[in-house]
């Protein structure tokens, strides 16, 4: 609340009679100005309090969230604020997402987890190699648990004087290790091959 709502509250609770003067020049009123300007500042510093508590908000706390979460993550290094709290927020929520085949590595699953750390457009598909002899409309092959996640990315031909150490394909995430990421967040009997085009 700012001063002038906390005068009108405190002004209101008042009194009726001559011995409490609603006068803005009263002694009074000035006594309940100074009241209502302190009320402010302490609603204000509670309020700040609170956003430096929760994590979606928190700036002067977000080291103590790190610790106590185990971060930072090796697989998103990164020194900006935006970052690190992006990383908190993705530890403690976790993926949740509707799942095409009751596990946690379903294709869908797999692509919205890419999309929340900034990979979009992540198309997962899995091993089938093909057999003959199967009949029509039979799947071909069986699931060995390798995954192959095309990861759209930005890129920019190769051209002759390009400096050494040069970045051929320019990433969306700067020093994200999206493959760190999915073996740690994946069940252990899939084995991810993330591949950048």
């Amino acid at each position: 609340m700012s001063a002038d709502q906390f005068i009108e509250s405190l002004s209101g609770l008042l009194p009726q009679g001559y011995a409490w003067p609603r006068d803005p020049g009263s002694v009074l009123m000035a006594v309940i100005r100074s009241e209502a300007a302190e009320l402010s500042a302490h609603t204000a510093a509670v309020h700040a309090a609170v956003r430096q508590w929760q994590p979606s908000t928190t700036v002067a706390r977000l080291a103590e969230w790190e610790a106590s979460c185990g971060l930072p993550d090796a697989c998103f290094p990164g020194d900006a604020v935006s970052t690190r709290r992006a990383s908190l927020l993705r530890t403690l929520r976790g993926h949740e997402r509707p799942l095409e085949d009751s596990s946690s590595a379903a294709p869908g699953a797999i692509a919205q987890i890419c999309a929340d750390v900034g990979y979009p457009g992540a198309v997962v598909i899995y091993n089938t190699p093909m057999r003959a002899g199967m009949r029509v409309g039979r799947q071909l092959g069986a699931l060995d648990g390798r995954l192959h996640i095309t990861v759209p990315v930005q890129s920019r031909p190769l051209r002759v004087g390009q400096h050494v150490g040069q970045r051929l394909v320019t990433r969306n995430v700067a020093d994200a290790d999206l493959n760190c990421y999915l073996l740690r967040v994946l069940p252990a009997r899939f084995s991810p091959n993330v591949i950048f085009a």
